[in-house]
């Protein structure tokens, strides 16, 4: 059965499913209550087996998410008592993976906890055994990003050129909050994927799939920050760092993924080979995916040299969230360069300087001693 086929028939099943289940218009006010307070608070509700059956009618409620390689499979449903619609995510747990699932879980919590952005997918409710565990998240009707740009989804509501514009800002948006405003310190998702965001009806996206983030730790700063512009080595560590900017990369291969050809490479590293020189080239017409003559010149700048920059090969030549945002939003202007020197380059080329000035101190001090040895009847050979 393909694809369109299976997600025909499992909205059959939903419809069917939801027609005689509850409804949140037959919800019990002080549940309903109940529960949207708990959604606010950030708190995840810990969830029988009953329940998580009940929710997804039995497991019948299937959908495909992208190209179906996720770690888990989806489902819709309805969060009994209290009506809301959901999404559920199970994964089934074996001996070599119980461990991962508990790691993931626990992070999915934390990041619920400690972080309340509107662009972050915050865990609504949790199941865990020894076989299964279960995530359920708020439905977030559109799906996920992956199948808005390459399954079903994309074929009937084609994502407009402002469209990804509007997503790309708000994803910057949620990962800068992670970076560099979430309150217990940064946060690095790790794993941030087209597949791992997800879009509201009102193409609001939500940045989802914590199960690989870390939280770091700020180390003591060692000047006062009034008046002076601070950097990541001013409050992290290089391994802090080295972490912060590869989400910046995945970020700019999010960039890419969003606004090229649905036929580029799957291979991350295959497409930066194919997209780089071509941004280079400024040959952005053989990137987009729509009629570029239709697209404002100025945006379309913004966003390749945005990408440019954010999947630069050195780390170091990376800019933080708030540059790459600003860059993408306008407010700071981004030039499209190969390269520029890093920190490591200018210590390097500093350290060669002065050994290039103590050369030629020691030249002049060989050349004044050889003069006045040659003026005392000495014959003297300066190696500078």
């Amino acid at each position: 059965m393909s694809t369109e086929a299976h997600e025909e028939s499992d909205q059959k099943v939903i419809v069917e499913a939801l027609s005689k289940g509850p409804s949140l218009q037959n919800c019990n006010p002080s549940s309903r209550k109940f529960c949207e307070a708990d959604f606010v608070l950030g708190v995840p509700l810990e969830l029988s087996w009953e329940m998580v059956e009940e929710m997804t009618f039995g497991f019948r409620t299937r959908i495909i998410l992208g190209d179906d390689k996720s770690e888990y499979l989806a489902y819709e449903g309805l969060l009994p008592v209290y009506g809301y619609q959901v999404m559920v995510k199970r994964y089934s747990t074996s001996d070599s993976s119980r461990s991962w699932c508990r790691d993931v879980l626990e992070a999915e919590k934390k990041a619920t906890l400690s972080m309340h952005h509107k662009n972050i997918l915050s865990l609504a409710g949790y199941y865990q055994s020894e076989n299964t565990t279960i995530l359920v998240f708020p439905s977030t009707k559109r799906g996920s990003l992956d199948s808005n740009l390459y399954g079903s989804r994309g074929k009937h509501m084609k994502l407009t050129f402002q469209d990804k514009l509007k997503i790309a800002i708000e994803i910057g948006r949620g990962l800068r909050y992670m970076h560099e405003e979430s309150p217990q310190g940064p946060v690095v998702h790790g794993q941030l994927l087209i597949s791992n965001i997800f879009l509201r009806r009102d193409l609001r996206p939500l940045i989802s799939g914590f199960g690989r983030a870390t939280w770091l730790h700020l180390k003591q700063l060692t000047k006062p920050i009034n008046n002076q512009k601070v950097s990541l080595r001013d409050y992290l560590d290089l391994e802090s760092i080295a972490l912060v900017k590869s989400d910046i990369l995945s970020y700019g291969v999010l960039l890419l993924r969003l606004f090229c050809k649905t036929s580029v490479p799957q291979d991350d590293k295959t497409l930066l080979d194919w997209a780089r020189p071509l941004l280079m080239k400024r040959a952005f017409h053989e990137l987009l995916d729509e009629d570029w003559e239709d697209v404002d010149m100025h945006e379309m700048f913004r966003v390749m040299c945005t990408a440019f920059q954010c999947t630069m090969p050195c780390p170091d030549l990376r800019p933080c969230m708030s540059e790459a945002l600003s860059y993408l939003k306008g407010e700071i202007f981004c030039e499209m360069q190969s390269s520029s020197p890093s920190i490591s380059d200018t210590i390097f080329h500093e350290r060669e300087e002065e050994a290039e000035i103590d050369r030629y101190m020691l030249a002049a001090v060989c050349l004044a001693t050889q003069a006045q040895s040659v003026g005392n009847g000495v014959h003297v050979t300066a190696k500078p």
